[in-house]
């Protein structure tokens, strides 16, 4: 009888440690299911992820196309209200000056174009950047003709500039 009661203590100790394992099992379980809801909704997290990064990939695209064409039309427009300008080079400055009347002093004596001041009409002209110290680089003016026929006209006749150290170009945006 005693080996029975120590076969049935053995079956009930190892039936306690079957017990254990099989709520262990459970727990076991429970818990994978719940990294399994994780990893399910990480995967849902990240495929709304990609997918947003997608769509803020597609939007900045669009918006460096658009910013490239408004830089370019800024430049366009630029350069279409420069296309009347010249800008004139190593003139002397001096205080309290009218730009206008110098370059219409200059176009009539240095450039010979007889009358400059009634055949020449500028709309405006004005130094470019700031003021400087007397003995640092000259300032150009810059001189909106208000026909482009006028600074088509001034322009070819800068030749006739040779040998001075006045220089006339035109005036183009930066970009170009």
């Amino acid at each position: 009888m005693r080996q029975i009661h120590q076969m049935f203590t053995t079956m009930m100790t190892k039936l306690e440690k079957l017990d254990a394992i099989e709520a262990d099992m459970k727990e076991i379980k429970h818990s994978l299911e719940f990294a399994h809801a994780e990893i399910a909704d990480l995967k849902k997290e990240n495929d709304t992820s990609k997918a947003n990064q997608a769509e803020a990939k597609e939007k900045i695209e669009k918006l460096e196309q658009d910013n490239t064409t408004l830089r370019n039309k800024i430049v366009d427009l630029q350069a279409r209200s420069m296309r009347d300008n010249l800008l004139f080079f190593n003139i002397p400055e001096c205080d309290q000056e009218n730009t206008t009347e110098m370059i219409h002093e200059l176009l009539e004596t240095k450039m010979e174009i007889h009358d400059a001041r009634n055949k020449v009409k500028i709309d405006r002209s004005h130094r470019i950047g700031r003021k400087r110290e007397r003995n640092q680089k000259l300032r150009p003016i810059v001189v909106k003709f208000n026909y482009h026929q006028d600074r088509e006209y001034v322009r070819l006749n800068t030749k006739k500039l040779k040998g001075t150290k006045i220089g006339v170009s035109e005036q183009f945006p930066e970009e170009i």
